[in-house]
């Protein structure tokens, strides 16, 4: 790879984790006028446009085919509807710092898991990485804002964060191993996981009868809100993770992930206004540390 082509990769890879970490400070806003299943489809369906006029773009707007529709809405599920939704429902009780914290650790989650189904080697220097960087988790979890007491602080939110967070690293696996064949390209692949994972938001929206019309009551800030996660949060930051993705190794794009919590931290002070303890930096210090151990492993 040139180094042109790289440094365009690492600036898609760093543009994903930079949007990414201002989706939960807009979901806290948006939530605060949205039910989260709604608030989740209308991100799927303001993404969609998007996603399929730069698919066509790139010559990848195709219609998959029978055996590779069962995997898009396999993997639409995991890494849209289910992990995306979970997210969404997390950011009523969970802080916006706590969760991009907390899936700071999916790298070293990944490695653990394709240590465990692809066979990759991990060493024990990799596995004190993995458990230095939940310890981190877990300090955040009971210390990292301002309030918390402990343990007991950790909520239910927060435990969905934790779930998104384990969902992310098993997905990234599942991706790493859906791309080896080269029959899944990165815009055809990310417009149709979305697009089955909108399409799955409906009977849940008809089931638990919530209005689609509500929408049209939304004030000012929640359709910017919304067009943030829609465009930016679930629109290009996919694009360019998936293309990322394509191009480099798993293991060595999952350390952009490290970003996600500073601008996290940034948007969750100057958006929602919250405020942390000299507690996050530890516990986020030694995700870091943890993430690049098992990087780094020999």
């Amino acid at each position: 790879m040139g180094g042109g082509k790289k440094l365009s990769v690492y600036i898609m890879a760093t543009l994903s984790v930079a949007f990414w970490g201002t989706s939960f400070a807009a979901a806290k806003i948006a939530l605060a006028e949205a039910h989260p299943l709604l608030l989740l489809f209308l991100r799927f369906v303001i993404a969609l446009p998007l996603l399929l006029f730069l698919a066509w773009r790139e010559g990848e707007a195709a219609l998959p085919d029978k055996k590779q529709t069962l995997v898009l809405i396999f993997m639409g599920f995991m890494g849209f509807y289910f992990h995306l939704g979970i997210q969404t429902i997390a950011m009523l009780t969970s802080g916006s710092g706590t969760a991009n914290w907390q899936m700071a650790a999916s790298p070293a989650a990944a490695a653990l898991m394709a240590a465990i189904f692809l066979k990759e080697r991990l060493t024990k220097k990799g596995i004190f990485g993995i458990i230095c960087a939940f310890s981190g988790v877990m300090i955040i979890l009971g210390l990292g804002t301002e309030g918390a007491k402990g343990i007991s602080s950790y909520n239910f939110g927060d435990f969905l964060i934790t779930v998104s967070m384990l969902n992310w690293a098993a997905f990234v696996v599942l991706t790493r191993w859906l791309f080896r064949g080269g029959c899944y390209p990165p815009l055809f692949t990310i417009f149709w996981e979305v697009f089955f994972a909108a399409l799955m938001c409906i009977p849940t929206l008809m089931a638990l009868g919530i209005n689609i019309s509500d929408a049209s009551r939304f004030s000012a800030p929640t359709w910017e809100a919304l067009i943030l996660l829609g465009v930016s949060c679930s629109g290009l930051a996919y694009v360019f993770w998936y293309k990322a993705a394509a191009a480099i190794p798993v293991a060595q794009l999952m350390v952009f992930q490290f970003l996600q919590p500073l601008v996290g931290i940034i948007a969750g002070y100057f958006i929602i206004g919250e405020r942390f303890t000299p507690w996050l930096i530890v516990g986020g210090a030694m995700i870091i540390t943890g993430v690049c151990t098992v990087n780094r492993q020999k």
